[in-house]
Formats: structure tokens, sequence, C-alpha cells
């Protein structure tokens, strides 16, 4: 099948939507679940036999990364009103659109929250597939925490 555009053309719109991107993106920080770790483990206590364990022996180790997204955020939420369970579902109050690296690192474990220009957002919906003639940029919209 015959196509409008040759490979040039193609190509040349390949690498102005990887300039795009490149151009509007900016730093998150993902923040996965934080890793817990037991240190000195008393042996010599039987815990639930009357003694509590001991709460110093646990630590909690934040996990985070700093990637790349193109942020939008919405003017104003939008409501739609589910009419099978009665409940109204506001919109996301922002997007990001992130390379498969990234992706990869958000849908792996549990991603606990989102940091954009220091306000925290928790995941609101899967990643969508954005393909534009061979650059993959996945979508995943994002609603702030209160």
């Amino acid at each position: 099948m015959p196509s409008l555009l040759s490979a040039a053309d193609i190509n040349s719109f390949t690498g102005d939507f990887q300039n795009l991107f490149d151009t509007f993106k900016r730093d998150i920080t993902i923040y996965k679940e934080p890793k817990k770790t037991i240190s000195n483990v008393n042996l010599d206590s039987y815990h639930g036999y009357g003694e509590s364990a001991q709460k110093t022996n646990i630590t909690y180790t934040s996990v985070s990364q700093v990637h790349q997204a193109v942020v939008s955020y919405k003017d104003r939420q939008d409501a739609e009103e589910i009419a099978s369970v009665g409940l109204i579902y506001f919109a996301g109050d922002a997007r990001i659109k992130v390379d498969s690296i990234t992706k990869e690192y958000i849908k792996n474990g549990k991603t606990e929250k989102i940091v954009i220009d220091g306000k925290v957002f928790n995941l609101l919906t899967e990643d969508a597939v954005k393909n534009f003639f061979g650059v993959k940029l996945y979508v995943f919209h994002l609603q702030a925490t209160k």
C-alpha cells in the first residue's frame, strides 16, 4: 500500500517528535515502596508470648529515582457521573508522557507517589501508548493528593 509520506519524511518527523520530548521534558521523582530492613534480631525472645517486637530493629529505606517526563496540568477537573454506581469520577489533575525506561520503572513494583514541581501525585490510570512514527511515549494520568 502506498504511503503519503516518504521514508525521509517519516525520519524527519521521528526526529522532530524526539526533539519535542527532549525540549519539554523535566525531572520527576518516582517513589516506590520502601525497603524494610530488620537488623539485630533478638533470638532469645519469643514474640507472641508476652514480649513485643523491638521496633528499633526495623528500618525503612526510601526507594526513588529521578526520571524525565513531559508534564501537562489540567486547568480544571472534568467530572463525569458513573450511572451504575452513582459516583462522580474526577479526571486526573496532571498527565505525564514518559519513555519506555520510565514506564517500566513505574509499572514494576508498587509506585507510592510521584513528585512534580514539589506537588505529590498518585497514579490514576494505567499507561496508554502513543506512537509517533515509531517514537513510543507512554501516558499516565495522575491525581494530586489532598
